[in-house]
């Protein structure tokens, strides 16, 4: 039975190779024990390769119904990457502080946290295998920034997201009037269009510096994921930057010029007009002051007990725990009751026709000499509604 060599934990090649004079034996004394061999392995590759795995967890369908962010939490893979970090030392501190640093642009990071991997565990054999597995684990430095910026999660009610979808965006309402309430937030769309098949699972946005070269200082970078069950979940473009500082430029002309300043493929594009234009509409509707806005708290508020006995337990108590998440609430409840309107003619040969009118967000003049400009939206209104069972009659 081959033997362990004192110092190491595999089997030396040959006792004697055939081609080699004979030699001594190299000193070995025993096998060594389970303990002797943990002690051999390094904390931060063990802390690394375990927040790694649970990446992994983050796709079970356990995590199906949470947020993308919260998925990375109550699989256990956020505080595995925070304790992976702490063993680092000196590195793990600047990897945190680069997720932390709001002025740090989103899209570096994930290259950031596969060259701390390759710190902690050296270079990898460049295979398929390792490739999918590094592109699981990377986009943990999304979620992980997230949390360290202190993001906060907005869910827009189902009667916001009808009202939005049957509203446009006047072409004079500027990029620079898009803010974000925090550092980092992330958009949960209404169950409707999470699982549509064209839908998707949440959109996070960024607002940080500008990446050099770029002439704006204040830049917002999207994040989408696409719904579950799309043909393809790995589009080529998983976020996009847009410079937001000053620029003037039309929020219309960024939403229609994706193509020509990120070239994607007919697939993309239409997931990314989608969320990109629904992503916009809450942002804009959040800066007015009218905007309904509730803030649950099951997570801060949720009780600490003493840990179970059991390993089982404390996992299901965990777990059940990190399930639970803070959210804004963004929108009504229900919808009002809509407007009508009428419209005069001087001739009922050129009667307007019942129609709806769109909601629409739009600039409004006002100030002295009406030189100034805000933000307003304009509800959906039933124009000529009289005229309803007329326009209806054969």
């Amino acid at each position: 039975m081959a033997k362990f060599i004192i110092g190491s934990t595999g089997f030396p090649p040959f006792d004697n190779p055939p081609d080699l004079p004979d030699r001594p034996d190299p000193p070995v004394r025993r096998r060594l024990t389970r303990k002797e061999i943990e002690r051999d392995v390094r904390p931060l590759d063990v802390a690394a390769r375990e927040a790694m795995m649970l990446c992994l967890e983050t796709h079970d369908r356990r995590f199906d119904r949470l947020p993308i962010p919260v998925r990375y939490r109550a699989s256990g893979a956020i505080e595995a990457w925070t304790i992976a970090r702490s063993i680092a030392g000196r590195d793990g501190a600047k990897l945190a502080a680069a997720f932390a640093d709001h002025n740090r642009p989103v899209m570096e990071l994930q290259s950031e946290l596969d060259d701390f991997v390759t710190g902690c565990l050296g270079e990898a054999p460049f295979d398929a295998d390792h490739r999918d597995l590094c592109e699981i684990y990377t986009q943990s430095a999304i979620s992980q920034a997230f949390w360290l910026r202190k993001g906060a999660l907005y869910e827009p009610t189902s009667a916001l997201h009808r009202l939005l979808e049957a509203s446009d965006i006047a072409s004079d309402v500027p990029v620079s009037l898009l803010r974000l309430p925090a550092p980092a937030i992330c958009i949960v769309p209404e169950p409707a269009l999470r699982d549509s098949h064209d839908g998707f699972e949440a959109v996070m946005v960024f607002e940080h510096g500008s990446p050099a070269g770029w002439t704006e200082n204040r830049c917002l970078t999207f994040c989408g994921w696409p719904h579950e069950d799309s043909p393809k979940l790995d589009l080529p473009v998983t976020f996009f930057s847009i410079e937001a500082g000053g620029n003037n430029a039309s929020l219309q002309r960024i939403i229609a010029g994706l193509s020509v300043h990120f070239p994607m493929d007919d697939e993309s594009m239409v997931f990314w007009r989608r969320a990109l234009d629904y992503v916009v509409k809450v942002l804009l509707y959040l800066s007015l002051d009218v905007a309904p806005v509730i803030h649950e708290r099951p997570y801060s508020t949720a009780p600490r007990r003493p840990a179970a006995p059991g390993k089982r337990k404390r996992l299901e108590q965990f777990e059940a725990l990190e399930s639970l998440y803070d959210r804004y609430i963004v929108g009504p409840a229900v919808l009002p009751e809509p407007s009508c309107t009428s419209a005069s003619s001087n001739s009922t040969d050129h009667e307007v026709r019942a129609h709806w009118r769109r909601g629409h967000f739009r600039m409004q003049a006002h100030g002295p000499g009406a030189t100034l400009r805000k933000l307003i939206f304009v509800m959906p209104v039933l124009v000529r509604a009289d005229r309803l069972g007329v326009d209806a009659a054969p």
